[in-house]
C-alpha cells in the first residue's frame, strides 16, 4: 500500500500524549494533515503509513499537546512591574488611558508570550474585573491579535456586576476622539448589548479558534474582603440584584452556546444556596459550562456543589489570594468532579505567561496547605496544564491531547539546557525543571508557528517596539505616585517602602 501524503509529520521525540490509553511512546511520531491529527503512534510505523510535505524532527525532545492557559487578563501584559502591596496596580488606567491600539498592542505582546512559552489556547478577560465593555473595540483589538498570530482564544467579556463592582457608579470610560480624551458614560445594559455584538462576531471565528465566554466578575457576589478595596459584604437585601444578574449571565450563556468566566471564593456558593435555594443554584451553574477562577477557601461543601455541576476551576498558584482566603483545595474539587486548570491569571502584577513556572508552585501550595508531599504527581498536573485545562474550557473534544481527529497544537521541548539535566524522569523533569525558554517549536492548527524559537507569523522586533510606544502613551496619562517606592527601597529594610513622589 502506498503511503499517504499528509501536510506535516512530527517524527521522533518522547511522546506525552495525554490519552489515557497510550499515554508516553518514547520514540513516536505525530501525522497531520488539514490541520487535524491523523495518526500518532511507533515513529517506524507512522513513517511507514505517510509521506509529508513537511517534517519536524524532534529527537531528543519532549512532545506534547499544546498546552492551555485556562485563566489570565488582557491588558495585565502592559502594566507588569507596577505594584505595590499597600495600592495594588494601576488597573484603573485601562478605562480612563487606553485606545484600540494599546489593546492591540498589548493582545499582541501576550500572544507572542504564550506562543513562546507553548501555550496555544489561553483565555483572556479584557481587563480587570469587570471586562472593559464600554466599547467593542477593545474585544475586537484582542480577537484581531489572535487571530493574526495563528493561536486559539476564549475571549472574556461581560457587564460589571451590580452589587460591589470594581468601578464607582456612574461607570465610565475614557476614549480618545480627535485627539482629546472624552469620559463617557456607560450602563450594565449598554455593556450587555456589547456582550452580545462581540459574541455574535467572534464566537467560532478563525475555523473555532476563537470563542467567547461570558465574563461576570462574581456571578454569586463577592463573600471575602478584599483588603486593598474595603467594601462591606453583600446581605440578605442584596440577594434580589445577584440574582437577577446571575439569571441574566445564565440566560445569555443559554442563547449563545457559550461558557460563563467568573471568580468564586468561600462564601459565594453558601451564600446562593441561603438566598435562592439548591434548584436555583444547580440551574444557574448549568452543567459543565461555568468557570470559576480561584476558588481559594473553598470548604467541601461547596466544591461539593461546584463539583455536581461539572464546573470548571482555574486556579491561581501564584496570587495574593492565597495569603488572603487560603490556598483552593485542588484534591477536594477533583474528588468532587470539578474539571481542574492550573493557570498563570497572569501578567500582572508580578505574573507572567510562562505557564511551565505554575504547576510547581500549584504543587508547593498544596503541600504546605496539607503538609504531606503524597499530592499533586507530576503527571497530574501536566494534565492539569493540558487536556483537565481542556475541559475546564469545554474544548477537551478539540485539544488537550495527541489524539487522532483533535487539533494539531502541539509543542516541543528541548531537553538540551543544563537545567533540564540528566532526563531521569521526563514528567518530573518537565514539571519541576522546564520554563518557556525550552519551548524549541510550536504547532497550532497543523500550522508551524515557531520554528527553532523562531516566530513564523509575526515579528517579535516589532511587537516589542509596538508595546513599549503604547505602554509609555498610557502611563503618561497615569498617576503613578501610589506604585512608587522611592529611594528607601535601597535602605537594606525588610518591609516594602511607603509610595514616593519621586
Amino acid at each position: 500500500m502506498e503511503p499517504t501524503q499528509i501536510d506535516l509529520l512530527v517524527s521522533g521525540g518522547h511522546l506525552l500524549t495525554m490519552d489515557e490509553q497510550a499515554p508516553e511512546i518514547a520514540d513516536g511520531a505525530i501525522a497531520v494533515d488539514a490541520g487535524r491529527i491523523v495518526a500518532v503512534g511507533d515513529r517506524r510505523d507512522i513513517a511507514r503509513r505517510f509521506t509529508a510535505r513537511r517534517t519536524l524532527d524532534a529527537s531528543g525532545c519532549a512532545v506534547l499537546p499544546g498546552l492551555v492557559d485556562a485563566y489570565a487578563h488582557a491588558g495585565h501584559g502592559m502594566i507588569r512591574g507596577l505594584m505595590h502591596p499597600a495600592a495594588g496596580w494601576p488597573s484603573a488606567m485601562y478605562w480612563h488611558a487606553t485606545t484600540p491600539a494599546w489593546w492591540r498592542a498589548e493582545a499582541d505582546l501576550s500572544a507572542l508570550e504564550r506562543l513562546e512559552a507553548g501555550v496555544t489556547t489561553g483565555l483572556s478577560v479584557i481587563g480587570a474585573t469587570p471586562a472593559r465593555l464600554d466599547d467593542t473595540a477593545f474585544a475586537d483589538a484582542n480577537a484581531e491579535a489572535y487571530e493574526a498570530a495563528g493561536l486559539s482564544l476564549v475571549l472574556g467579556v461581560g457587564p460589571p456586576d451590580p452589587v460591589f463592582p470594581h468601578l464607582a457608579e456612574p461607570f465610565t470610560g475614557s476614549h480618545r476622539v480627535d485627539g482629546t480624551w472624552v469620559e463617557r458614560r456607560f450602563s450594565v445594559d449598554e455593556a450587555m448589548e456589547n456582550t452580545r455584538r462581540v459574541i455574535e462576531r467572534w464566537h467560532g471565528a478563525a475555523d473555532g479558534r476563537l470563542q467567547v465566554a461570558i465574563a461576570s466578575p462574581y456571578l454569586f457576589g463577592r463573600h471575602v474582603e478584599h483588603r486593598r478595596s474595603p467594601h462591606r459584604l453583600p446581605d440578605a437585601a442584596d440577594a434580589p440584584a445577584i440574582h437577577a444578574h446571575a439569571q441574566a449571565m445564565r440566560a445569555l450563556a443559554d442563547a449563545a452556546g457559550v461558557i460563563i468566566q467568573t471568580h468564586m471564593f468561600a462564601g459565594s456558593v453558601d451564600y446562593a444556596l441561603r438566598h435562592f435555594g439548591m434548584a436555583e443554584v444547580a440551574r444557574l451553574l448549568g452543567h459543565g459550562d461555568v468557570l470559576v477562577a480561584h476558588a481559594n477557601g473553598l470548604p467541601p461543601a461547596e466544591c461539593e456543589v461546584l463539583g455536581a455541576a461539572r464546573c470548571g476551576i482555574a486556579t491561581v498558584a501564584f496570587t495574593h489570594e492565597n495569603l488572603w482566603y487560603g490556598v483552593a483545595p485542588i484534591p477536594d474539587l477533583v474528588r468532587a468532579g470539578c474539571a481542574v486548570a492550573i493557570t498563570t491569571d497572569g501578567a500582572a502584577p508580578y505574573a507572567s505567561l510562562d505557564l511551565w513556572r505554575e504547576p510547581t508552585r500549584a504543587a508547593w501550595n498544596q503541600w504546605m496547605a496539607q503538609g504531606s508531599q503524597m499530592l499533586m504527581p507530576p503527571e497530574t498536573l501536566l494534565r492539569m496544564v493540558t487536556i483537565d485545562a481542556a475541559r475546564a474550557l469545554r474544548l477537551d473534544h478539540r485539544i488537550g491531547s495527541l489524539v487522532p481527529g483533535k487539533d494539531a497544537d502541539i509543542v516541543v521541548v528541548d531537553l538540551s539546557a543544563a537545567h533540564v539535566g540528566p532526563v531521569v524522569d521526563l514528567v518530573q523533569s518537565l514539571v519541576f525543571y522546564a520554563t518557556a525558554s525550552d519551548v524549541r517549536d510550536v504547532v497550532a492548527k497543523g500550522e508551524w508557528l515557531l520554528r527553532d524559537r523562531v516566530p513564523q507569523r509575526v515579528d517579535r522586533a516589532e511587537v516589542m517596539a509596538s508595546s513599549r510606544a503604547e505602554a509609555a502613551q498610557a502611563l503618561d496619562r497615569t498617576d503613578l505616585v501610589p506604585y512608587r517606592r522611592g529611594p528607601a527601597r535601597w535602605s537594606g529594610s525588610v518591609a516594602w517602602s511607603a509610595p514616593s513622589r519621586e
